[in-house]
């Protein structure tokens, strides 16, 4: 409703301005101009050839000329003043209407002929009148005949007044057409110009309907005869004016249509008003046919169809007023003030009103007006087209940064997924939050940003971008640990403006809180020098990145214990025998490619059922486990051990022959046999026998270990708690 009401004082605003504009070239052309000083004259009516005689009005000024084919004829009784030496010549003026003839007649005397149709030169330009000079010895009583022939039913109001004051009205009457020509012509380009900018219909109709009133304008004035390419118009005589007058009452509709969108509103009326337009303009076409018998029925067409296009003008004005159309209720005053003009008009011919020259022009300029007022609405489908263009652009920045963002989001997604798989455990969380920066710091046009965390999955992460020391990181984050601690505990993403530098200048800050299980918190800091804040958007694109930055993490991390899972033990936290089995496989391919030697170590607990049997299974997995630590401290890094099933465990040595395979076996024997274990206060003795095979040439996994297991069994009989190595073939 605000929007509605600055909206309507803008349009009040503009047609005021221009109403005092047309006001101020209206005093300034009427204030030059004083009003003729008139002589009465008196109009008697007079028999014609066909014995009728014409209308007189009321008050016996103006006579009614019926447009027939005969001449009308009237009597014109009036009394000149008698002359001095400095007395003006006495003229005839009548107003301009369209006749075929007019001439005034005394005895002896005739006076030029004048003719609508058939300017003369020596008229001027765009005269107002016809100008009938009297002799100018005539005074006292004087009888004059008036005789006016063809055309079309008009109004003739002779006044006699002076010659200068004759030629003001003219000059008078010169300023008011100018006026509305300029500014019909002047709108015309005006939306010939915004067509070509705007490719909107709209404009072309309005350059086409300000054309057409100019055209009508003129031809009713009789000035459109006086244009020297343009004479062959006349040649259509009244015929051709009731064509021009279709064609307007038929463009006017048409282009309030399109101005106020009433075919979308009211489609019904719409096609009504279409259909009586399209009437209008075959009756225009008929016209031009120059049909002579119907000229009586197309005169009187025309003033229904006059009175057609105003009630439906009248009617799009309001609906457009009260629908809130842009200088929708502008247009509707100027619309009932020209139909008001055009009432004035006909009064003051029938002599009802007073002759004034703006009454005379009155309807032309209103409606000269409220096309301007029109044009000044139908300006405003600029400013549609502008905002709808600024919609467009931001909806296609906006769609842009949308894209780049999920194209920066799926970026990120591959990359973690990519990084976080090859890295080692420890560098997980690192490595995302330094992908997370990098990724981020774009699009948020940040010019600092670090990722502080503190005990997240048992770490404390800290990184930066840029990459900066470890002295350059502790300025950013400084001595501000607890108060960020506590943001991290609201979870609400802010900003803040901060001091930086010695110069104290000033940056906004945000600090977006890291998503994480306590006590373990996290937030991410991003800084932007000067005074813009970070918006809405980018704060919460930040908070996004961080979520997906930690779904890696737990995925990644998550991942690791599941393949430890798959591949330990356990129980003993060794190898279980799948992933052995893989190993050896891998192990022993190596091995056959760079010609190196490995060995098989089968590593069984001596009596281990007995301890079972005697202190209970956790006695026994209490025993597994110290023992599978007793043998993982015995090998080297390079060794690997496993659980191959029961109390039985797998030892691969790569790139040790036999001789170091024995030892090896010793030493595991040796360090099993010190161990001090003890279980419910009671120390148990632990052994170990140890069967040894070494890969032969061109033999496979399965083989080396069966010959190992072979080994181990040898020790077994032999008495246990002693290493057996596997010759090439048991016997």
């Amino acid at each position: 409703m605000r929007a509605l009401r600055h909206s309507s004082r803008h349009e009040w605003l503009v047609a005021g301005c221009l109403l005092i504009l047309l006001a101020l070239v209206a005093s300034a052309i009427a204030g030059g101009m004083p009003n003729a000083e008139l002589i009465p004259a008196q109009l008697q009516a007079t028999l014609d050839q066909r014995g009728t005689a014409p209308s007189i009005s009321a008050d016996g000024q103006a006579l009614l000329v019926d447009g027939g084919p005969g001449d009308t004829v009237a009597r014109m009784h009036f009394t000149l003043p008698a002359r001095t030496q400095r007395s003006d010549p006495w003229v005839v003026w009548v107003e301009r209407k369209p006749v075929e003839r007019l001439q005034l007649a005394r005895e002896e005397w005739h006076s030029v002929e004048h003719g609508f149709f058939r300017p003369d030169p020596d008229d001027g330009p765009l005269p107002t009148g016809y100008v009938f000079a009297l002799p100018y010895d005539w005074q006292g009583e004087v009888d004059l005949e008036i005789r006016a022939a063809g055309g079309m039913p008009v109004v003739l109001r002779p006044r006699v007044i002076g010659n200068a004051e004759a030629w003001r009205v003219e000059r008078q009457g010169v300023a008011i057409s100018a006026t509305i020509y300029a500014s019909l012509f002047t709108l015309a380009l005006l939306a010939l110009a915004l067509f070509s900018a705007a490719r909107d219909r709209l404009f072309m109709t309005l350059f086409g309907c300000a054309t057409l009133t100019l055209l009508t304008f003129s031809a009713v004035n009789g000035h459109l005869y006086q244009v020297q390419g343009l004479r062959w118009l006349a040649g259509w005589g009244v015929q051709g004016l009731l064509a021009l007058q279709f064609l307007l009452c038929a463009s006017l509709p048409q282009l309030l249509l399109r101005y106020a969108g009433t075919r979308r509103a009211h489609p019904a009326t719409a096609r009504a008003i279409d259909i009586a337009c399209i009437v209008m303009a075959a009756l225009a076409a008929v016209c031009l046919l120059d049909l002579q018998p119907l000229a009586r029925w197309l005169q009187s067409l025309a003033m229904v169809a006059r009175g057609v296009a105003a009630l439906a003008c009248l009617w799009l004005v309001f609906d457009a007023a009260r629908r809130r159309i842009p200088m929708g209720w502008p247009l509707a005053t100027l619309a009932v003030l020209t139909i008001a003009a055009s009432v004035a008009r006909r009064l003051m011919l029938h002599g009802y009103l007073d002759n004034f020259p703006w009454l005379r022009s009155g309807d032309q300029l209103a409606l000269a007006g409220a096309m301007a007022i029109l044009a000044v609405g139908v300006i405003n489908r600029i400013s549609d087209y502008r905002d709808q263009r600024d919609r467009d652009q931001l909806a296609r920045l906006d769609s842009e940064r949308r894209m780049q963002r999920e194209a920066a989001r799926s970026d990120l997604n591959a990359t973690l997924q990519s990084k976080l798989r090859s890295c080692s455990e420890g560098d997980i969380e690192w490595t995302a939050f330094h992908q997370l920066l990098e990724f981020l710091v774009p699009l948020v046009r940040a010019e600092k940003a670090v990722v502080l965390a503190r005990g997240y999955h048992g770490q404390d992460v800290q990184v930066a971008v840029p990459a900066v020391g470890r002295a350059g990181a502790e300025a950013l984050v400084g001595k501000r640990e607890l108060s960020l601690k506590r943001h991290a505990a609201n979870g609400i993403p802010l900003q803040q403006p901060v001091t930086v530098g010695d110069g104290g200048g000033v940056a906004m800050e945000a600090l977006v809180p890291l998503p994480i299980r306590a006590p373990a918190w996290g937030v991410l800091l991003l800084e932007r020098a000067g005074g813009e804040g970070f918006t809405t958007d980018e704060l919460a694109l930040a908070g996004e990145f961080v979520r997906l930055a930690l779904v890696h993490v737990d995925q990644a991390l998550t991942a690791i214990q599941l393949r430890r899972s798959a591949e330990l033990d356990a129980l003993t936290g060794t190898f279980n025998r799948r992933t052995i089995d893989q190993w050896l496989v891998r192990s022993f391919g190596e091995a056959e490619r760079d010609g190196r030697p490995i060995s098989v170590l089968f590593v069984d607990m001596d009596h281990f059922k007995a301890i079972n049997d005697k202190y209970g299974h956790a006695c026994g997995d209490h025993c597994l486990r110290v023992v599978a630590q007793g043998l993982r401290a015995a090998l080297g890094d390079d060794d690997l051990l496993g659980r191959y099933g029961g109390e039985e465990f797998i030892a691969v040595l790569p790139a040790r022959g036999g001789a170091a395979a024995r030892m090896v076996g010793e030493q595991l024997r040796g360090d099993i046999e010190r161990l001090a274990l003890e279980w419910e206060d009671q120390v148990l003795g632990l052994t170990v026998s140890v069967g040894v095979a070494t890969r032969l040439r061109d033999e496979d996994p399965r083989d080396t270990i069966d010959r190992a297991d072979k080994a181990l069994y040898a020790a077994k009989r032999g008495g246990r708690n002693r290493v057996h190595v596997a010759p090439a073939v048991f016997s």
